[in-house]
């Protein structure tokens, strides 16, 4: 959920700014965390079981779990912001995004260590898009919210086009899409998408999103594309 107002009581902030931002000031007791870079396959059961490892010890070593709030702030609705969210909920956690409603709250520039608990997650399929699924459901509508060169140059087979740039916080049914319906979204490295993916699901829709997106897609052999406009 994206927040416009006071976060839960008791949330554990993740703050997803750089190091020299966070430095220059953060909310008390945030902690500086950036997963807008995680890349990985995820093809087989045993990939699933890693990252669903490397989440666990992820949380233990923040100190998150299923019964505390966590809440991600940043300087906007950016990618940092909404892939390290995404991130975090695809561990199984309650997650909020304060894009901006953190700005004009006190700061400390104290360091901050984080409370560790045990290793925990529960991996959170039904946020998730793979590969897999996007072959097995060719009818299934698959946004690709990349720039419309990128998608003339490469894309999946049957993606339709719609730029991160088109979606809003309440313009979802001007996209023609409507609550309560099932989308894809990717992009080149899932981190775009997740961005759609945030504002889509604040709207109703289910949307899920391809965490390996055109990196993965082009580097399996097995996996067709389509070149050219």
């Amino acid at each position: 959920m994206i927040l416009s107002a006071t976060p839960p009581p008791d949330a554990l902030l993740i703050d997803s700014r750089s190091p020299a931002e966070y430095a220059q000031g953060h909310l008390e007791g945030a902690l500086n965390v950036d997963l807008s870079g995680f890349r990985g396959r995820l093809r087989t059961e045993e990939e699933f079981r890693q990252l669903e490892q490397t989440l666990a010890d992820l949380n233990g070593r923040l100190g998150a779990g299923p019964q505390r709030p966590v809440v991600v702030y940043d300087t906007g609705l950016n990618t940092r912001l909404t892939k390290t969210a995404f991130m975090l909920a695809l561990g199984g956690l309650e997650v909020y995004l304060w894009p901006q409603g953190w700005e004009g709250q006190a700061t400390s520039q104290a360091s901050v260590q984080p409370r560790e608990g045990e290793p925990w997650a529960r991996l959170n399929r039904d946020i998730l898009l793979t590969a897999d699924e996007i072959m097995q459901n060719p009818g299934g509508l698959l946004l690709d919210v990349r720039e419309p060169h990128e998608f003339a140059a490469v894309r999946i087979p049957g993606a339709k086009n719609i730029p991160l740039g088109a979606f809003g916080p309440d313009n979802a049914e001007a996209l023609g899409l409507t609550p309560g319906q099932a989308v894809g979204v990717h992009c080149r490295s899932g981190a775009r998408s997740a961005t759609a993916f945030w504002l889509l699901r604040q709207q109703g829709v289910l949307a899920r999103n391809y965490l390996g997106s055109m990196l993965e897609w082009e580097a399996e052999a097995d996996l067709p594309v389509e070149r050219g406009t």
